[in-house]
């Protein structure tokens, strides 16, 4: 196989002579191609030396970003790879450099890439590839104007296909041998010969196999390409192996190894060592057998440390090196930028005065119009919220005292009809008349003053209450209702249970929640109000016997909105949704738990013992 970018001569004094013309060379563009064909003509000498070249070259091109001199430095990087035995990033780099010269476009560069990486993946033992890349480089080839190029490709492709398709790997073997001749490319001309010779020991013309061999051995050593001769030794190897000359066939394989060792080829030194191994073998000298696996486990050792660490430390060594190079750059630019901004800055420093002082007044009328923006909006904001805690707050209080008034005017309408009460009757009547109004006058009272204090915004205020106590309070209020309906309030609240919260809002849930269980209670029923104490919180219960309720309803049961209640459960609704208000600023929790026939049950969480400090303006 034969890598490359250009048809090169790859002669030693062409090499010295490229070295010689680089300390004169001016201009950087062709500095960096001269510098790129040393590199490869290299990869036939040394594989170090053309992935060094290659290195160098790519930090180059970054700097002047030269694209096409990058990607002949990633080709030269990953033939030297390919040499090395660093497959996977030869692959890499050679698909890297392909993308580069599309983005020339360079359809020759191009295509050349698309070819070395099918060598690559038939070296990998991946021949799906191999064949695929191979023929899409033979399509673009044809369409090349250039026959120089074609010659390597049409050889390439003989290399990776002699067995499956002989007959059209034999016809791009003898295309490629006359562009040759024609352009006196004498690399090309030994690679074909080189083809030519390992066909003829397949075929048994040993003969006219050794003469070709002799010849490309020849020209390798006249050019000193290493790469070529280690390859003939091969070829030679197994033309000795075919005669049955073991002898000499171990000549040439210990003569390629030096030379693969010298150049630091080392995925052939491994591949010599197992030839050489199988010599022995044939030989039946079981010493030098042994002695040559040893040097096969030390070559592969070595193998895999120059995989796993030079190949690996070398590139991120060079690439850190890009870098530092490309921030040098980058701050140089940086440097002339600020130097031409600052001698601009002077030159129009009285326009920048003026404009700065109108901005600096524009900014700060802004800053004003945007503060007194703010301000209103917030204002707003809060008149809503104010609007909506007052709306609230009446709420409360209607509903609160429209229920014991509506008794007290039963009981007033009762003397206005004809009926005759006896004195004691009377006395009673006016007694309770009169208990009922102290009642509602007193917590009316209670209540007003308390919705004065919030009228500002809400503040709590908290108070330690007798659990027990408050919810006989509540009760009282509804009294002449429960009498009406015959229903009786049991309280099961131990009478030493205390929470300390704001007690207004918490007697007007205690009210609500009673006044809904005397609503919905059966006539000759009883409300049972109960009460619980965790470490964390109080859990008060009110319990009735009424129809209960479905699902559907206790999912709307706090959510009150005027098209979901009916003119009865209105006025309910409204009392909830102000309790759930209240108890979650008290960072308490409110819900309900019902089945239809079974009663419903509310309940009402705050925790305790610590008070919120609830501030809301």
């Amino acid at each position: 196989m034969c890598l490359g970018v250009s048809p090169a001569k790859g002669q030693v004094s062409e090499i010295r002579t490229l070295q010689r013309e680089l300390a004169t060379t001016t201009d950087s563009t062709s500095y960096l191609d001269k510098y790129n064909l040393i590199g490869f003509m290299m990869h036939m000498k040394s594989a170090d030396s053309c992935l060094l070249y290659g290195i160098r070259a790519k930090a180059i091109a970054d700097r002047q970003q030269y694209a096409k001199g990058k990607a002949d430095a990633l080709c030269n990087i990953a033939t030297a790879l390919f040499l090395k035995g660093v497959y996977s990033q030869a692959l890499e780099s050679y698909t890297e450099a392909m993308l580069e010269y599309k983005s020339i476009p360079d359809t020759i560069g191009t295509t050349q890439m698309l070819m070395n990486s099918a060598i690559v993946y038939e070296v990998l033992g991946d021949t799906l590839n191999a064949v695929k890349f191979s023929r899409r480089a033979l399509n673009r080839a044809s369409a090349l104007r250039s026959d120089s190029i074609k010659c390597m490709l049409y050889a390439n492709y003989n290399f990776l296909r002699p067995k499956s398709e002989p007959d059209s790997s034999d016809y791009y073997l003898n295309k490629a041998e006359e562009i040759a001749i024609r352009f006196k490319d004498q690399r090309a001309q030994l690679f074909i010969q080189q083809l030519k010779s390992d066909k003829l020991i397949r075929n048994g013309h040993l003969t006219k196999a050794r003469e070709l061999i002799l010849q490309s051995l020849q020209i390798a050593r006249t050019h000193q390409w290493e790469y070529h001769e280690i390859a003939g030794l091969d070829y030679y190897a197994k033309y000795f192996l075919k005669r049955n000359q073991i002898d000499s066939a171990i000549i040439c394989y210990n003569r390629s190894y030096e030379l693969a060792s010298r150049s630091g080829f080392i995925t052939f030194k491994t591949e010599i060592l197992k030839s050489l191994r199988n010599c022995y073998q044939l030989k039946g000298d079981e010493k030098n057998r042994a002695i040559t696996n040893e040097r096969l486990v030390q070559a592969l050792e070595e193998e895999k440390n120059s995989n796993n660490g030079f190949i690996g430390d070398y590139i991120a060594y060079h690439n850190t090196q890009q870098k530092v190079e490309r921030l040098e750059l980058q701050a140089k630019n940086n440097r002339q930028t600020i130097g031409l901004l600052l001698g601009l800055s002077l030159l129009a420093i009285g326009g920048i005065i003026f404009i700065s002082v109108l901005y600096k007044k524009l900014r700060e009328q802004a800053r004003l119009q945007n503060q007194l923006n703010e301000k209103i909006t917030e204002q707003n904001h809060l008149l809503k919220h104010s609007d909506e805690f007052k709306a609230k707050l009446v709420s409360m209080l209607a509903h609160d005292f429209r229920s014991p008034l509506n008794s007290t005017l039963s009981m007033v309408s009762l003397l206005k009809d004809e009926y005759v009460f006896s004195k004691e009757e009377l006395e009673r009547f006016y007694t309770a008349l009169q208990s009922e109004i102290d009642t509602v006058l007193k917590t009316f009272d209670n209540i007003l003053q308390w919705v004065k204090k919030q009228y500002s915004g809400f503040v709590a205020t908290p108070d330690t209450i007798l659990v027990y106590t408050a919810i006989e309070e509540a009760a009282s209020l509804h009294h002449t209702l429960m009498q009406d309906k015959n229903l009786s309030l049991v309280n099961c609240v131990s009478k030493n249970l205390s929470i300390t919260t704001d007690r207004e809002i918490i007697q007007f849930i205690n009210r609500n929640l009673i006044h809904n269980a005397i609503k919905f209670s059966p006539t000759g029923s009883s409300i049972i109000v109960d009460a619980s104490y965790t470490h964390q919180e109080v859990i008060v219960s009110v319990k009735d016997k009424g129809a209960g309720m479905t699902q559907e309803q206790l999912d709307k049961l706090f959510a009150f909105t005027a098209s979901s209640h009916s003119a009865i459960d209105r006025s309910a609704g409204v009392a909830l949704t102000i309790c759930k208000d209240f108890i979650t600023k008290l960072n308490g929790r409110i819900w309900a738990e019902s089945e239809p026939g079974r009663g419903t049950t509310f309940f009402y969480a705050l925790p305790q013992p610590v008070f919120p400090a609830v501030q809301i303006q």
